[in-house]
C-alpha cells in the first residue's frame, strides 16, 4: 500500500464529520453542504431510531427507568403511566396475542408497550444492562413469549458496539477505533431491516454485532464514534457489505470462497501486510496460530449432532447450489440423519487465501461435503470453548492405531471468518502509525467514504 497517497487522510477524515453521535460532547463545527463529496446513486439517510433485538420468547420481562418516564401504548401512543422523579418498574407478560402491562397494582393489556424516558440522558434497564434510548415489547412474530426491543440512535447504539467488537485501547490505537465505528456504521445500515419479520433491525449479539448497552461504554471509543459521525462505505454507488472478524491469520478471504454470497470487488483475496515478505499485521495476535485436538470417539459424538445440523442448513436458500451436494450415500435407505461412526476426515480443496474449501467426513452413513466457513461449526472444539473452531484457515493431523483413526488435531491461523477488516491487523497498523482511512481502504481495496444525511 502507497502509504503517500492517504497524506493527511485522517485530518480529512476529522474535517469532513459533522453529525451528532449523542455518545460525547460535541466539538467539530457544523458541516457546509458541499464540504463531503456525494457520489451518484441518491442519499443515504440515517435512521431516526434503530431497532435492536435484546431478547426473544421471554415468558417474562422486568425493565426500570432511573428517572421520569412514559409508558405508551406502541400502536395509539396514548399515554397509560408516567413514572415521577425516581423512576420505577415495570413487567409484562404474554397473554394470547396480547402484552400484559403491570405497573405496582395497575395492569393493562395492548398489541405493544414503549418505556420512553422523558430526559434523553436517562438510561433503560434490563438483565443488569443499562440501555440509552427506549424499550419496545411486542409479542415474539416467532415464537411464544416477548420481545424486548431498544429503540435507539444509530450513533449512541454504536457506543455499545464498538468498544465489544474491537476492545478498548489506548489513543496510539485510535485509528482503529475509527475504522472500527465507519465498519460497524455500514454494516447496520446496509443491514436495516433485515430482521423486520421478527420485529427489530439487528440482533445485540454476534448474529449480527455484539451490543452491550451503555453501562460499560468507552471514551476512546466513544470519540472515534463521534468523530467519524455518518460516516459510511460505499463502493460502485452500494454500500460495503462492511464484515469484519478478530484475526484473518495474515490472508483475507474473498466472501464467495467463504459463504454462499455473490463476489465483490472489495471483499478479496490479499496479505495482511505492508507487502510480500512483511511480517502480518495480526501476527502478534494471540490467535495467529493455535491447535486444536479431538479423540475420534469424542470427535464422532460431536459430528453426530453438526453433520445433520450442516445437511440442513445447507438446504435453505441459495446455500443448495453453493453447497453442491452436502451428502453421499454409502447404499440406498441411509438415514443421514444418523451419520454413524465416523471413519475418515480428509480436505479435499483449499481456497486461495488458505482456508478450507471442503472438507470430506467419511461416516458409516456416507460421505459428508462440508463446505466453506461451515466447517468450523461441524468440527466444533472437544470443550465447548470456543463454540465453533477458531477460523477454517487450517490443516488436519491424523493418528492411527492398528489401522483405526485415534487421534485427529487440527492445526490452524486466525479467529473468525477472515472476510473484510481484520481487528488485529487494524489494531497494530493504527499503532504503527497508519490513519483509519489508510486501514479501511486496506480491508476493502476500491472503497470509499460518504456521509449520511439526518432526517
Amino acid at each position: 500500500m502507497q502509504r503517500r497517497i492517504f497524506a493527511r487522510a485522517w485530518l480529512w477524515i476529522l474535517i469532513i464529520a459533522g453529525l451528532s453521535s449523542g455518545c460525547a460532547p460535541k466539538r467539530l463545527a457544523p458541516l457546509e453542504p458541499d464540504a463531503f463529496p456525494q457520489p451518484d446513486g441518491g442519499t443515504l439517510v440515517a435512521p431516526t431510531l434503530l431497532g435492536v433485538g435484546l431478547a426473544e420468547g421471554q415468558l417474562h420481562l422486568l425493565m426500570t427507568v432511573d428517572g421520569p418516564a412514559l409508558v405508551l401504548d406502541s400502536h395509539s401512543r396514548q399515554r397509560l403511566h408516567q413514572f415521577g422523579q425516581e423512576g420505577g418498574q415495570l413487567q409484562c407478560t404474554r397473554q394470547g396475542d396480547t402484552v400484559v402491562m403491570t405497573v405496582g397494582n395497575v395492569t393493562s393489556s395492548s398489541g405493544g408497550f414503549i418505556l420512553q424516558p422523558m430526559d434523553p440522558s436517562q438510561r433503560v434497564s434490563h438483565d443488569d444492562k443499562d440501555y440509552r434510548g427506549e424499550f419496545l415489547v411486542i409479542p415474539s412474530p416467532k415464537t411464544g413469549g416477548l420481545t424486548l426491543v431498544n429503540q435507539v440512535g444509530l450513533e449512541s447504539y454504536l457506543c455499545g458496539v464498538v468498544p465489544w467488537e474491537i476492545g478498548r485501547h489506548g489513543s496510539e490505537k485510535k485509528a482503529a477505533l475509527a475504522a472500527q465505528a465507519v465498519a460497524a456504521r455500514t454494516y447496520t445500515i446496509s443491514h436495516l431491516r433485515s430482521r423486520r419479520s421478527r420485529g427489530f433491525d439487528v440482533y445485540a449479539s454476534v448474529m449480527d454485532q455484539v451490543y452491550k448497552g451503555s453501562r460499560h461504554e468507552d471514551i476512546l471509543c466513544n470519540e472515534a464514534i463521534e468523530e467519524t459521525a455518518g460516516l459510511v462505505l460505499e463502493s460502485n454507488g452500494d454500500l460495503v457489505d462492511a464484515y469484519y472478524s478478530a484475526c484473518c491469520g495474515g490472508h483475507s478471504s474473498r466472501v464467495e470462497k467463504v459463504w454462499p454470497r455473490k463476489a465483490e470487488s472489495y471483499l478479496v483475496n490479499h496479505l495482511d501486510s505492508a507487502g510480500k515478505g512483511h511480517k502480518a499485521f495480526c501476527s502478534e495476535s494471540k490467535y495467529f496460530h493455535w491447535v486444536e485436538n479431538w479423540s475420534a470417539g469424542r470427535l464422532e459424538e460431536i459430528l453426530q449432532e453438526t453433520l445433520p445440523a450442516y445437511v440442513a442448513y445447507m438446504t435453505k436458500g441459495e446455500r443448495p447450489a453453493w453447497a453442491r451436494p452436502s451428502f453421499t450415500s454409502r447404499k440406498a435407505g441411509v438415514d443421514l440423519k444418523n451419520p454413524g461412526k465416523l471413519l475418515d476426515l480428509d480436505i479435499t480443496d483449499y481456497t486461495p487465501s488458505g482456508r478450507i474449501a471442503e472438507l470430506q467426513i467419511s461416516m458409516e452413513a456416507g460421505i459428508y461435503h462440508v463446505r466453506g466457513d461451515r466447517v468450523r461449526w461441524v468440527l466444533a472444539p472437544a470443550s465447548g470453548k470456543p463454540v465453533i473452531l477458531r477460523s477454517a484457515g487450517f490443516e488436519l493431523e491424523k493418528v492411527r492405531r492398528d489401522g483405526q483413526l485415534t487421534e485427529i488435531s487440527a492445526r490452524g491461523r486466525g479467529f473468525g471468518h477472515g472476510i473484510g477488516l481484520c481487528q488485529t491487523g487494524a489494531l497494530a497498523m493504527a499503532a504503527q502509525g497508519y490513519s483509519a482511512q489508510e486501514i479501511l481502504v486496506h480491508y476493502y481495496p476500491g472503497s470509499i467514504l460518504r456521509r449520511l444525511e439526518t432526517q
